[in-house]
C-alpha cells in the first residue's frame, strides 16, 4: 500500500480504524487509504489514530493515550477539527465515522474548494462499492423513519400524529436550513447533477439542531411559516422525507433526498438498506381497476416501486418506503395511503435509540467473530 502512494503506517493505521464496524466503515483497502490520505496529514493520523470513538475526551486525555505533550498535540487537534475531519464539542474531541459523520460533517458548510471537491469524488466512489451491503445483511436497525407527505395523508389521521410534519413544528420553536444537502453537493462536485432539486435544498433542522448549526454557520434560521412553505416546495419537487426515528419533541433533521444522490436511497436501492428503515406509519395501496397506466408515478417514485411495462402500470409494495410522493402525482386515484397496521411508535429519546443500535452492533460483531 505505502509504495502505490506514499501513505504514511500511521495513515494507513487510521483507515484500520475507520474500517471498524463500530464505525460503520469500508474494509481497508488501497482506494480507503487514499481517502483517509486525503482527509489527514501524517501529522495528523499519527494524532487521529488515538481519539476515542463519537464520545469525545479533552486534549490531555488524548494526549496521555498518545504518550505525547499536550502542548504538542493541541494545535494539530484543532486544525483538524477547523477542517471538520473530527469531531470537536465543548467536552473534547472524537473520531467519527466516513459515512455518516465526516462527510456531512465537512460538506454542511458549503465550501467549495479543491479539497471538497477531492474528497466528494473519493468518498462517493468508495461508497459507490457497496461496502454497506455488510452492515444491511446484519439484521434490523429501526433508526430512521419516512415522514409522509402531509397534503395526502388520510384526514382521521392528521390532528394528533407523531409520524407527521406538523408534529415537528408544533414541537420546537427554533427552526434552520443547512446551506447545502451534502448528498446533492458532493454529486454535483463529482460532476453529475441532480435531477429532481439543488445543492442549496439542505436538510430542515428544529430545535437545538437549528440553534447549534446556525451558530457554526451551516444553516440559515427560517420562522415558522417559511419552514412550512419550503417543505410544501421540496415535496412539490418528489422528494423523499426521512428522520432520526425517536418521538417529534426530541431535536431533529429532515433529510429531503432524491434517488439520483442519496446515500441512504442509494442504499435502499442498491445495497438493501431497508433494514435501517422503520416500518413506515402509512402503506401505499394501489388499484388497479382506475389506473389509466400515465406513468406520472414512475417519474415520482424514488425507490422504483413504480414502473410500466409494455405500457401498463406495476407496483412492487416491497421497494415502497411509504412516502406517498406517487399518491400527490397520481391523478386518477389509483393510489391512496392506508395505515400500516406494523407501524411501531418511534423511541422515545436519542439515549433509547443509541442503546438499542450499540447492542445491535455489539451481537453483530460477535457474530461475525464466531462465525469466522
Amino acid at each position: 500500500m505505502t509504495e502505490n502512494f506514499n501513505a504514511h503506517p500511521a495513515q494507513i493505521e487510521l483507515a484500520r480504524i475507520f474500517s471498524s464496524d463500530y464505525l460503520l466503515g469500508p474494509p481497508l483497502s488501497e482506494q480507503s487509504v487514499r481517502l483517509v490520505c486525503h482527509l489527514f496529514t501524517p501529522e495528523e493520523a499519527e494524532v487521529a489514530r488515538h481519539l476515542p470513538f463519537y464520545y469525545p475526551r479533552k486534549a490531555e486525555k488524548i494526549a496521555k493515550r498518545a504518550n505525547r505533550k499536550v502542548e504538542e498535540i493541541a494545535p494539530i487537534l484543532e486544525k483538524m477539527s477547523e477542517k471538520r475531519v473530527i469531531l470537536k464539542l465543548r467536552n473534547g474531541y472524537a473520531l467519527i465515522p466516513l459515512i455518516p459523520g465526516i462527510f456531512e460533517y465537512s460538506l454542511w458548510s458549503g465550501k467549495d474548494t479543491e479539497w471538497h471537491r477531492e474528497f466528494a469524488r473519493q468518498i462517493n466512489a468508495l461508497y459507490a462499492t457497496g461496502y454497506a451491503r455488510k452492515y444491511n445483511k446484519q439484521g434490523k436497525v429501526p433508526a430512521i423513519r419516512i415522514i409522509p407527505v402531509q397534503s395526502i395523508v388520510p384526514v382521521k389521521s392528521q390532528v394528533v400524529d407523531e409520524a407527521l410534519f406538523s408534529e415537528l413544528l408544533k414541537h420546537h420553536t427554533d427552526f434552520g436550513v443547512l446551506n447545502v444537502c451534502q448528498c446533492r453537493q458532493a454529486a454535483h462536485f463529482s460532476g453529475k447533477d441532480c435531477k429532481r432539486s439543488s445543492p442549496e435544498d439542505g436538510c430542515l433542522l428544529f430545535g437545538s439542531f437549528a440553534t447549534g448549526a446556525i451558530k457554526r454557520g451551516d444553516a440559515r434560521r427560517v420562522s415558522r411559516s417559511e419552514m412550512e412553505s419550503i417543505a410544501k416546495e421540496r415535496w412539490e419537487k418528489k422528494l423523499v422525507f426521512w428522520s432520526s426515528n425517536v418521538n417529534p419533541r426530541n431535536p431533529n433533521a429532515i433529510c429531503t433526498c432524491c434517488d439520483c444522490c442519496c446515500h441512504l436511497l442509494e442504499s435502499v436501492n442498491r445495497f438493501g438498506g431497508k433494514t435501517s428503515l422503520s416500518q413506515p406509519r402509512f402503506k401505499v395501496q394501489y388499484d388497479s381497476s382506475v389506473c389509466t397506466d400515465c406513468g406520472l408515478c414512475v417519474k415520482a417514485c424514488n425507490t422504483y416501486a413504480h414502473t410500466l411495462f409494455e405500457k401498463r402500470h406495476r407496483f412492487d409494495q416491497a421497494k415502497c418506503i411509504g412516502c406517498g410522493v406517487c399518491v400527490q402525482e397520481c391523478k386518477g386515484k389509483a393510489l391512496k395511503l392506508v395505515e400500516n397496521p406494523e407501524y411501531a411508535r418511534p423511541y422515545p429519546s436519542y439515549k433509547s435509540l443509541l442503546l438499542k443500535v450499540i447492542i445491535f452492533m455489539t451481537w453483530a460483531r460477535l457474530k461475525m467473530k464466531f462465525q469466522h
